[in-house]
């Protein structure tokens, strides 16, 4: 008997300090990516601004288990692949604003896109924001945001770069 009640104490203090390791990790996670192309600004804003031409340059794009709204562009447009709903909530010519939901789970995605000074090329950004609770696991977590998420950003963005410099 004292042996269990030493066992459960144990796992308790475990239990207490790492929720106090965990909360000394932000709860906020930002993982970002960028690519320079040598394309009108018209063009990658037109590829990603409209949902029916991801096909073309996103890299987890599933056409057999996909569903696009009625309005395929701008605010208001909506994919879900597989589990996850993707909807513009912005778009301007330089900013496409996304909601991406999967379950409870929601993560905020924003495309930027900035003029270089010669007018020539541009630099795409692809941002993710993702707030997490406060719960050990969700911080733990979201440690590995960034290395599941990155490689399919970065597949992505290049093949965007090679879409719209063709």
């Amino acid at each position: 008997m004292r042996f269990i009640k030493l066992g459960l104490i144990s796992i308790f203090f475990l239990f207490l300090v790492i929720t106090a390791i965990s909360l000394l990790l932000p709860s906020t996670i930002n993982i970002s990516r960028a690519i320079d192309i040598s394309a009108p600004v018209d063009s990658v804003y037109a590829n990603i601004n409209d949902l029916s031409k991801w096909k073309n340059w996103f890299a987890n794009y599933d056409s057999s288990q996909n569903t696009v709204s009625k309005k395929l562009s701008g605010t208001g447009a909506s994919i879900t692949m597989n589990k996850t709903t993707i909807t513009i909530t912005g778009s301007k010519p330089d900013k496409i604003q996304t909601q991406w939901v999967s379950g409870s789970k929601s993560l905020n995605g924003d495309f930027n896109i900035f003029k270089q000074d010669s007018g020539e090329h541009i630099t795409v950004q692809w941002h993710f924001t993702q707030h997490v609770k406060w719960y050990p696991w969700e911080k733990f977590a979201s440690i590995a945001s960034d290395k599941i998420m990155s490689p399919g950003m970065e597949k992505s963005l290049d093949n965007l770069k090679k879409l719209v410099e063709k």
